[in-house]
């Protein structure tokens, strides 16, 4: 089991590990979606969607427990966050 759990949700991601979270505010989600650099996407992550100190120091906490969080962090948020999947969540909703 990883540290580190993603959850993609209402255009937001929610990093989770040992019932502490970090919420990544769809506004970042968006602006980090346009980011194909690497380097650029992990200086935005930290000094932007991490809105605070405590934020990027439990994050970067996170990093040295964790050492494929970054990769799954990119991937989650180039993938998992698309117009079809929030079409997908609103119709399983309505059943």
């Amino acid at each position: 089991m990883q540290a580190v759990e993603l959850y993609p949700i209402q255009n937001s991601l929610i990093l989770r590990a040992r019932g502490v979270e970090l919420l990544v505010l769809p506004v970042h989600i968006e602006a980090l979606k346009e980011l194909k650099d690497t380097k650029a996407f992990a200086d935005y992550f930290l000094q932007t969607a991490m809105v605070n100190r405590a934020a990027r120091k439990l994050y970067e906490a996170w990093l040295k427990k964790d050492n494929t969080l970054w990769r799954r962090v990119f991937h989650s948020v180039m993938n998992d966050f698309n117009e079809n999947s929030a079409e997908g969540d609103a119709a399983v909703a309505a059943k």
